[in-house]
């Protein structure tokens, strides 16, 4: 009897060690299984993060390629190299419009692994945002009537506060010899006293953003009004506008020169030290430009000083923006005889060691290599001001996009019959220069 009870207890023993180990091995199985789960769900999670990262790198592919902006139509919103549209898509913030800044957006979605991912690129390319734009003191001599660009702010009566002139210093009008010299914002109120390139402006501005400066001892002769300027015209504002064209600091413009070089509808003219004459200007510029433009080039860089004469940029002013012209005069001056017609955007940068009345003395004592002829603009004429004067305009041009100039503490006076309109399309043509913003991801 004995013997049968420590059997039973024997039994029972084992039978819950069994049990226990049992209950162990269970728990330790369905452990194993959580973490296993968990190890997959992981690796999905991370798949889908990489996916979605690496759509942000795909995008800004396209969009660097494509030369675009992600709310541009052109733009796909998809990586199907990657993955279906289904499970990738790319968007941005803001959604609609055109800005220097986006907030790029990739989600991917693929059986319940969700993952997105947001970083900041930002352009260059916003190019100048009203006609004249100088880091440059302004003086204004002779007849110019400016189309200002209207902007997307609007006064409290629904008119648009326009932008004429930026400066990074001050703005003066400074009478010639001439009788009707003045400087006049254009609107559609103002077209019966001239158009601009493409004809009247369609927009108004609010009258505070308007302009009509002149010499008060010799006022024109169709106003009679107090000479004004509005706030069209920005005085002392920081004005970069080699940065606000490419997304980069001037001590980077080598890096510039040989992108427009290397990109298809770009040239650079005037790099060797033999292109030049003994006071910088560069031979036949006016042959090599016209040459340029003729065989499809519209990114022109020019080192040093260049005249131009007659209608190298075509006959009129375009309605579309498709041959908009980029024309870089890089630490030169600018002579433009009877060129009456130019769409784009025109920049040009002057340093402070350029001596600009040097350079103009030497359009005439070397006239033979440059190569055009500077007309009604005579020797005679050379003041030590004209060291002021870097871009000089013989006859009427008409500009259809914009003007930038960056003359760092200098003043710089704009001389001729100008007669300049904003556009943003033609201003911003060949200016979509893409970058991650710094701190968002790469910093490069």
């Amino acid at each position: 009897m004995m013997s049968k009870e420590h059997g039973m207890i024997s039994l029972s023993i084992v039978s819950i060690l069994l049990i226990a180990s049992l209950l162990f091995t269970l728990a330790s199985s369905k452990q194993v299984y959580y973490q296993i789960k968990r190890a997959q769900n992981t690796i999905l999670e991370r798949q889908a993060f990489w996916s979605a990262e690496g759509g942000l790198e795909c995008a800004f592919t396209e969009l660097k390629q494509k030369n675009i902006k992600p709310t541009e139509l052109t733009f796909s919103h998809t990586c199907s190299d990657l993955a279906p549209s289904s499970l990738l898509s790319i968007n941005s913030l803001p959604a609609i419009g055109d800005h220097t800044e986006y907030k790029l957006i990739s989600h991917y979605n693929n059986n319940g692994s969700k993952e997105e991912v947001r970083k900041t690129i930002g352009y260059g390319g916003g190019g100048v945002l009203s006609t004249i734009e100088t880091s440059a003191s302004v003086e204004l001599t002779g007849s110019q009537h400016f189309v200002p660009n209207k902007t997307e702010n609007k006064a409290s009566d629904g008119k648009y506060k326009c932008k004429s002139i930026v400066s990074g210093g001050t703005v003066n009008y400074v009478s010639s010899d001439g009788g009707d010299d003045h400087f006049y914002t254009l609107d559609t109120n103002g077209s019966w006293h001239g158009t601009g390139g493409l004809g009247d402006p369609l927009f108004e501005c609010n009258s505070a953003y308007l302009s009509n400066l002149f010499d008060p001892a010799n006022p024109p002769s169709a106003f009679a009004v107090t000479s004004v300027k509005g706030g069209d015209i920005l005085e002392n504002e920081t004005v970069d506008v080699f940065n606000a064209l490419f997304n980069k600091d001037i001590s980077e413009h080598a890096s510039v020169r040989e992108e427009i070089k290397n990109d298809a509808v770009g040239i650079v003219i005037g790099t060797n030290v033999s292109d030049k004459t003994s006071g910088g200007w560069v031979k036949n510029c006016h042959t090599k430009v016209d040459n340029a433009y003729k065989n499809g080039k519209r990114r022109i860089w020019i080192d040093g000083s260049c005249a131009l004469t007659g209608s190298i940029f075509g006959t009129s002013i375009e309605t579309d923006n498709d041959e908009a012209v980029q024309l870089i005069i890089f630490n030169g001056v600018l002579f433009t005889r009877a060129v009456t017609n130019f769409n784009g955007i025109l920049y040009q940068y002057v340093s402070t060691s350029l001596d600009v009345l040097t350079a103009w003395e030497n359009l005439f004592d070397e006239n033979s290599d440059i190569g055009v002829l500077p007309g009604g603009f005579l020797q005679g004429d050379l003041t030590a001001d004209y060291d002021l004067m870097p871009f000089l305009v013989e006859g009427s041009l008409y500009i259809d996009g914009g003007v930038g100039i960056d003359a760092i503490d200098r003043t710089i006076r704009i001389n001729g019959s100008i007669i300049p309109s904003y556009n943003k399309g033609k201003v911003t043509k060949h200016s979509t220069q893409l970058k991650w913003a710094k701190g968002t991801w790469h910093d490069f």
